[in-house]
């Protein structure tokens, strides 16, 4: 309960100070108090409370108010009114019913342990979703934009596997790069080349799943993925980015498996989502074989996307490590048109 926000709505000064005591005998530390309705909205920014008591007084009827005002700036604020017995209680239960701003009503006098046993339990709901809230924000911080909705509402004790095209970028000649270049400076030209490249594939309506380091892995789901994982490869190759720091693509298209990899059985570790299989490998060893600005693209998923331009070049039957048969791959020089085919 050290932790939990309370803010206090009590336009009477003197039983304001009683509850604000009794808050701090029962440990609450971290209470805010208003009095008048003019300041709530900026008490309520500024502490963004996990409970708010309202101390509703009869000869107030218009003070009620102020739990709507509540619920539009905190909308995760539990609301708690304390209220005397007889028409002031009826009047807050009926007002609470048309609203739904209120989530429990405690009847005065205070003097058994109903209040402190409500107020708490509300402190534990709150605290715990707030808790599972900075949980899902950090791992949204961890995961690309675009791979949280790529998950496709998968359990975290369950993978799933599906059709997708895949994109791989991969920089040239980073190693290289970074002995040349300040690693400052390096990191910041790395940072604005992945930026660039996430925002393409999502333009065409790609998912960023994890940055390699100095490149990107990205699926393609649905209808005309084929097509949309091509277009934005090539699109890829020509964009601002490679001026920044040059990089190959590859692109291949077949099953993978979807889930949650890392040890789930001791506490403490992070899992993170990943998406695996042979066409994932594929695609990875294309984009290895690709020069700077250059696309290398599995036969099929070329025939599949039904580009009328450019024309790529014919690579033929390939041998790629990892894979017992050779691939029918094609390439898209780094000088193809513009035109691609819209």
């Amino acid at each position: 309960m050290k932790n939990a926000k309370l803010l206090l709505i009590d336009s009477d000064e003197y039983t304001a100070a009683i509850l604000l005591n009794d808050f701090e005998q029962r440990g609450f530390e971290n209470v805010a108090w208003v009095a008048n309705s003019l300041d709530l909205p900026q008490a309520v920014s500024k502490s963004m409370p996990d409970v708010v008591v309202f101390n509703y007084h009869f000869h107030q009827p218009d003070s009620l108010v102020n739990c709507s005002t509540v619920k539009l700036i905190a909308p995760q604020a539990a609301i708690l009114v304390i209220v005397s017995a007889g028409p002031a209680m009826k009047s807050v239960r009926n007002w609470a019913k048309q609203t739904n701003c209120v989530d429990v009503v405690i009847e005065k006098p205070l003097s058994d342990q109903r209040f402190f046993m409500a107020l708490s339990d509300l402190v534990k709901t709150r605290y715990a979703a707030r808790v599972l809230e900075t949980r899902a924000e950090r791992l949204a911080n961890l995961l690309p934009e675009g791979a949280l909705s790529a998950m496709d509402a998968i359990h975290s004790d369950e993978a799933k596997m599906f059709q997708a095209a895949i994109v791989f970028t991969d920089i040239r000649r980073s190693s290289e790069a970074i002995t040349h270049i300040p690693p400052r400076e390096f990191f910041k030209l790395l940072n604005q080349s992945l930026s660039t490249q996430a925002r393409h594939i999502s333009e065409f309506e790609g998912s960023v799943i994890k940055y390699t380091g100095d490149g990107v892995m990205a699926i393609f789901r649905g209808m005309g993925r084929s097509y949309l994982a091509m277009r934005c490869a090539l699109e890829l190759a020509r964009s601002d980015s490679q001026q920044i720091l040059p990089f190959g693509i590859g692109v291949a298209e077949g099953l993978v498996l979807a889930g949650f990899v890392g040890d789930s059985n001791r506490a403490g570790q992070r899992r993170q989502y990943d998406v695996i299989g042979a066409t994932v490998h594929l695609a990875a060893r294309l984009c290895s074989m690709a020069n700077s600005s250059e696309v290398i693209a599995t036969h099929s998923i070329h025939t599949a996307a039904r580009l009328t331009a450019p024309s790529p070049r014919p690579m033929g039957i390939v041998s790629i490590r990892g894979f017992d048969t050779g691939i029918d791959c094609v390439a898209f020089d780094p000088a193809h048109p513009k035109k691609t085919g819209e």
